[in-house]
């Protein structure tokens, strides 16, 4: 008794370690929607609808979409929770846009972080296969350092020619620091077509502290079987904390909308996972 006492202590010893600021902690700025994070995050060269609002502006105007989706996120660890709903409009006009609103929560009471964020993005062409998009945030969330209300900007890039697409993105463009949600520059590589299947390639740079900055490789691919079903997987490589993340993902596609399930897994460190739903309803 007494030992099962001391592993019942030291279980909830190592539960109230768990801060929203660990690396990889389920939160905004490390979570992806549901198609990115069953890629391992590399997504930014190949988003098209509600993925490009979290991922890359840019890519709202890719592709013909009026989409409404609706996503969750959990992970029992932390523990952590999100819900994302957005809805992105790019058949009414030629430019795209988009609005986002989350909620999160993650970490335990010493070190969680909770909130809400509200985005609308915007995106066009501005060259031969070029598009340039935009989405402006106002975050809304108590974290361990107290109370955030700040607005931040995110810019991309996206260029497509045939299979092979590249993409460059700027998040959390602020005046100031704003704690949990850091400046971060994405640099991404991909080839395929949402008709058939995608291999693609992301780098991401954490800039919070430019004396130590950080990085994550991202390697990802899916697969489109049939006219209805989509298998996806992926791979996280954190070069600064060295820890690897898997994810697998499975795409069910009707002519009204689409469900998509995500499973990712920490390999090294700590024992960590999280699933994610998403329900997409096509409007148009």
């Amino acid at each position: 008794m007494r030992l099962a006492l001391l592993a019942f202590l030291a279980a909830g010893a190592a539960l109230a370690d768990n801060r929203v600021q660990d690396p990889g902690a389920p939160w905004p700025t490390n979570a992806e929607p549901p198609r990115a994070a069953s890629m391992g995050g590399a997504h930014a060269a190949i988003a098209t609808s509600n993925d490009a609002l979290s991922v890359n502006p840019a890519g709202l105007s890719q592709s013909r979409r009026y989409h409404l989706e609706v996503d969750g996120l959990y992970d029992s660890k932390y523990p952590a929770q999100g819900v994302l709903a957005s809805v992105v409009d790019s058949a009414s006009t030629a430019a795209g846009t988009g609005l986002l609103f989350s909620r999160w929560a993650s970490g335990q009471p010493s070190g969680r972080g909770e909130g809400w964020s509200l985005g609308a993005a915007y995106s066009g062409a501005v060259g031969q296969a070029l598009f340039l998009g935009g989405e402006t945030k106002f975050l809304r969330f108590h974290t361990p350092d107290g109370l955030v209300q700040k607005f931040a900007q995110d810019v991309g890039l996206l260029s497509r020619k045939g299979n092979f697409a590249w993409a460059a993105v700027v998040q959390n463009i602020s005046t100031e620091k704003i704690p949990l949600f850091p400046l971060t520059g994405t640099a991404a590589v991909a080839w395929g077509s949402d008709a058939d299947w995608h291999l693609a390639f992301d780098y991401k740079v954490d800039f919070s502290d430019t004396s130590h900055v950080k990085g994550k490789a991202a390697l990802g691919g899916e697969l489109l079987v049939g006219e209805s079903l989509v298998l996806r997987s992926g791979a996280t490589w954190d070069t600064t904390e060295k820890q690897w993340w898997l994810s697998a993902g499975l795409g069910i596609l009707t002519e009204k909308g689409g469900l998509q399930l995500v499973w990712r897994r920490r390999v090294e460190g700590p024992y960590d996972q999280f699933f994610e739903a998403g329900l997409t309803i096509y409007l148009e």
